[in-house]
């Protein structure tokens, strides 16, 4: 597998954990976490824009 499709699926399952995280505040104590918020949006991105052929 090439490294840089698997950095690409980490960021992107990684972000998907600090979705996830948002939604379990959000459902059980009505707000959300926003550190994990920015940090599963910046990886979102980061994993989305990352080039993944030279």
């Amino acid at each position: 597998m090439n490294f840089r499709k698997l950095i690409k699926l980490l960021l992107i399952l990684l972000s998907l954990g600090s979705f996830y995280v948002v939604y379990l505040m959000y459902s059980n104590l009505s707000f959300i976490d926003t550190p994990y918020l920015y940090g599963g949006i910046l990886l979102l991105l980061t994993g989305i824009l990352l080039p993944s052929r030279k």
